[in-house]
């Protein structure tokens, strides 16, 4: 009997202890599925067998407020419970909390301890779309997922109201594609990076880029620890990256030596000085910006400036003689430049060279000619790296050729708003068709939609249509919120995270938008054409 109520007595301490540790532990930055705002984060997660703790941070602009429901809860994905929430400590619910400086409050939540059953929880503000929601929450506590394990760490200087840092694929839009968010504490940061690939990724201080402009800094991900420092763009000092992996040094070592070759100090001492002299910009390029002033509010005469800009400056009214002097004379460095590192990395064929290629394409100028660096990557890189995401970008740059006037337009599928994938050229066939790429973030992009709606109801019965398609990030809240205010009468397709690569088919993968105008036999008549342009084109053609 003593002997049962030993074996009894291990087998219930046992449990216990089991239980305990399953309750127990504490996971920082956990990963989640989705979410469908940037301005909640989760950085701790503390369970235990009394409380399960949310170590919160709020974002938003100085100044501007954020507001979180007293009815929060957690939801359990593997038990279907519920978790209402506790208390609230540091931040007030059921309030306008206004952001200070930083832009950042932080706080914690409380909830009660979790079955130990979940492995995963949503966190909800209510069902309804519009509310916070961050779902797939991750509470597993073994190493997080990723061959690659790079340990980010470094300073912000002069710059006390940095909260938070944005890590993100070289190149791209934060407002399109996924970004991680590292919290800055009393001016430094620690961060442990996990993914599967050796790409470029660069961070910058999130509080420059709700300001509208930020001094990136860059590194391969690849295991092993990278430490910055980070300066405000205001300061117009860049970024110190410092490490001894070797894909990045090797990248820093070729950045160094071009830069040591071709000098634009000089260059752009002298157009600072015109600037400071006034002597830059013409008078015509000058008007307009005093225009901008005066319609500082109203979105569509912003948009007729910008255009008249684009004018004067393909014309080359935009500058004074002596301005143009010194762009060209950037350009032609700029040539020798890319001339000298193309050679650089025919020679020295490696995973940097493939960087280069796509990174030139990324940050190349409307209407220039990106087919040489194309050829180099089928010539060189295309056998070397034939599954790296870099070379699934050529491809399908290589694939689906120039989208301009007199080619053949770009066929895709997107999901609608229930869910179901429509391939647009089903949707479009016999008809003269605008294909509108935008994205509710995007203000002039959806100034120029709204002014495609009289068109559209003027001639969709004679045989013109559109399709729209917007490019959002994390949910499509956003969108379906843009759509009823404005109206859209038309077919509207979801490109979430940039899943099909639609902009990228385009050839404008950091542009927030685009128009193109479809014949019946599926070929561009127009690109990015005005709404007088498209009434003008559909008279002639219907």
């Amino acid at each position: 009997m003593n002997t049962l109520l030993r074996t009894i007595a291990c087998l219930l301490f046992l449990t216990y202890v089991l239980y305990s540790s399953a309750q127990n532990f504490t996971i920082d930055y956990p990963i989640y599925q989705n979410r469908n705002s940037e301005a909640l984060e989760i950085s701790r997660i503390e369970r235990n067998d009394t409380a399960t703790i949310l170590y919160m941070d709020a974002y938003s602009r100085p100044n501007y407020w954020i507001r979180l429901a007293s009815s929060l809860s957690l939801y359990g994905n593997q038990t279907g419970k519920n978790y209402s929430l506790i208390r609230s400590q540091g931040f007030e619910l059921d309030k306008e909390i206004y952001m200070p400086t930083s832009g950042n409050v932080t706080f914690t939540l409380q909830f009660p301890p979790l079955d130990p059953q979940e492995e995963t929880v949503d966190f909800m503000e209510s069902s309804n779309e519009r509310d916070f929601q961050i779902k797939g929450i991750s509470l597993n506590t073994q190493e997080k997922e990723g061959k690659i394990h790079c340990h980010i760490s470094g300073e912000v200087v002069d710059s006390p109201q940095s909260s938070r840092l944005v890590l993100i694929k070289a190149h791209k839009n934060p407002s399109s594609a996924p970004w991680l968010s590292i919290p800055i504490r009393n001016g430094v940061f620690e961060y442990d990076f996990y993914t599967d690939q050796e790409e470029v990724y660069e961070v910058f201080i999130w509080n420059d880029m709700i300001n509208g402009s930020w001094m990136p800094a860059f590194f391969f991900a690849e295991n092993g620890p990278v430490s910055f420092t980070l300066y405000p763009a205001s300061t117009g000092k860049p970024g110190v990256t410092r490490t001894e992996n070797p894909l990045t040094c090797e990248l820093q070592q070729l950045e160094t030596e071009r830069n040591n070759k071709f000098n634009f100090d000089s260059l752009y001492a002298q157009i600072d000085k015109l600037y400071k002299e006034n002597r830059f910009e013409s008078e015509a390029l000058q008007t307009l910006w005093k225009n901008m002033e005066q319609v500082k509010d109203n979105v569509e005469e912003r948009n007729k400036i910008y255009r008249e800009r684009d004018r004067l400056e393909e014309s080359g009214e935009a500058y004074t003689e002596d301005a143009k002097v010194l762009l060209e004379e950037i350009k032609q460095l700029n040539q020798k430049m890319n001339q000298w590192t193309i050679e650089h990395i025919k020679q020295q064929p490696s995973l940097i060279g493939l960087y280069v290629l796509t990174s030139k394409i990324a940050i190349a100028r409307k209407g220039e000619d990106i087919s040489p660096y194309l050829s180099i990557y089928q010539n060189i890189f295309a056998s070397r790296y034939p599954e790296h995401p870099y070379s699934k970008e050529m491809k399908i740059l290589i694939e689906n050729g120039q989208p301009k006037v007199g080619n053949p337009y770009i066929d895709f599928s997107a999901p609608d708003l229930n869910g179901k994938k429509i391939k647009v050229s089903e949707h479009i066939k016999g008809k003269i068709a605008l294909i509108d790429l935008w994205a509710s973030w995007c203000g002039p992009c959806r100034v120029n939609s709204k002014q495609i709606i009289p068109i559209y109801e003027k001639f969709k019965d004679k045989g013109f249509t559109v399709i729209g398609v917007a490019r959002e990030q994390g949910s499509d809240a956003d969108m379906k919120r843009a759509i009823q205010k404005d109206g859209y009468p038309w077919l509207n397709l979801i490109e979430l995270n940039d899943t099909n690569q639609i902009w990228m088919k385009y050839r404008i993968p950091n542009a927030a938008g685009g128009t193109f105008l479809i014949d019946t036999h599926g070929i561009i008549l127009a690109v990015n054409p005005t709404a007088e342009e498209i009434e003008s084109i559909l008279q002639k053609e219907l």
